[in-house]
């Protein structure tokens, strides 16, 4: 039966005869050009394996092969698939520019596994609910003003280069790898909230520490809920873009791009966060941070058992608000009971205010 909607596929593309955006030798678009292509799966989630070629074309993979990622592909049409793709797969039809070999992810997925969230394409367990790479990586597109291209450097690259489409290509590439295309602090504090705010997902993981012994970071139950509580998580929601997001505390600063796969545990002699570097990462922003200054907490908890202090001065505060607006809310009442005893009225002229029939006849009111 599948070779016969293969077949039926592959003649309504060849009667639409459409243009496609990017080079389809291997075939796959005889099936996956279609909105209704997927399945659910057997834990009931929803999988699209539709591909939009005007899409895919804007991507930063549109020049590579889809046998080059999908490899496992072996005939049309295919197997069921068993794992998918995996980022540190050799792209056989791109190369490495600077050494010659096959390009591969290989060396910042090795770097990723090293770190506190590391794991691999499959995994059962706990550590499947640690993310991996298409978590935070969801193939981007390039810069979104590609389509206007500054024709003199094309110009001139092309006379050497000669290759219009290479420069073209090439112009794409670098471009967008040299302008500042780190996440905004809010997209960040969003992304690292998808797990760290997950309750189901955090009693699993304390209560696997508990039963294994292990042990697990202090303000891993409450990392979300404190950081929003925060002077940083406070100033970030509101817009302001230079407080300390999760990057700029638990990533090194010295190549970002690199350590930002590479997040260590608080215990970790390495962290950024550990006791012995507390006071270089305050620095990083607060220049003048001292010893002293490295111990304010900043995931400061509202938890009576971790914090009695910020607790009851919590209430403190609370209370204190309560009562200040239920006396500012008094005294409007006694006045407004006041003047309306005395014959003033509140009315609408130029504005409003409150008004008073004068005794002598020189009423400002026209």
């Amino acid at each position: 039966m599948r070779y016969v909607i293969f077949i039926a596929a592959a003649i309504s593309l060849l009667a639409a005869g459409p243009v496609l955006a990017f080079e389809d030798d291997s075939g796959c678009l005889l099936c996956h050009k279609y909105p209704k292509m997927g399945r659910i799966t057997d834990t009931g989630a929803k999988r699209s394996y539709q591909v939009v070629p005007d899409t895919f074309s804007s991507t930063v993979h549109r020049n590579v092969p889809c046998t080059d990622c999908h490899s496992y592909i072996k005939q049309l049409p295919h197997r069921e698939v068993k794992e998918g793709v995996r980022c540190d797969s050799e792209c056989h039809s791109i190369k490495n520019a600077a050494t010659g070999k096959n390009f591969s992810h290989r060396s910042i997925v090795n770097k990723f596994k090293q770190s506190v969230h590391g794991r691999d394409k499959i995994e059962t367990g706990l550590d499947a609910d640690k993310p991996y790479c298409v978590t935070c990586h969801t193939n981007p597109i390039y810069n979104p003003d590609e389509a206007k291209l500054p024709e003199h450097i094309v110009d001139r690259c092309v006379v050497c280069h000669e290759d219009r489409d290479f420069v073209v290509n090439w112009y794409k590439h670098t471009s967008r790898r040299i302008r500042e295309v780190k996440r905004s602090p809010s997209e960040i504090v969003e992304l690292c909230s998808n797990c760290h705010s997950d309750k189901a997902l955090i009693e699993r993981h304390v209560r696997s520490a508990e039963e294994e012994g292990r042990e697990l970071g202090r303000k891993y139950p409450i990392a979300v809920e404190s950081y929003d509580d925060s002077f940083h998580g406070k100033v970030t929601r509101y817009g302001f873009t230079k407080a300390a997001n999760c990057l700029d505390c638990h990533a090194k600063k010295e190549n970002y791009y690199l350590n930002v796969h590479d997040i260590k545990p608080s215990r970790d002699p390495d962290s950024p966060v550990n006791e012995k570097n507390k006071v270089d990462t305050c620095r990083n922003c607060h220049v003048y941070a001292d010893e002293k200054y490295a111990q304010l907490d900043p995931h400061p908890s509202s938890n009576k058992d971790s914090n009695a202090f910020r607790y009851y001065a919590n209430i403190g505060y609370n209370l204190i608000g309560d009562v200040v607006i239920v006396l500012l809310l008094g005294m409007a009442l006694l006045e407004t009971m006041g003047r309306r005893r005395d014959g003033v009225s509140w009315i609408m002229h130029k504005g409003s205010s409150w008004w008073r029939k004068s005794s002598r006849g020189r009423d400002r009111i026209e």
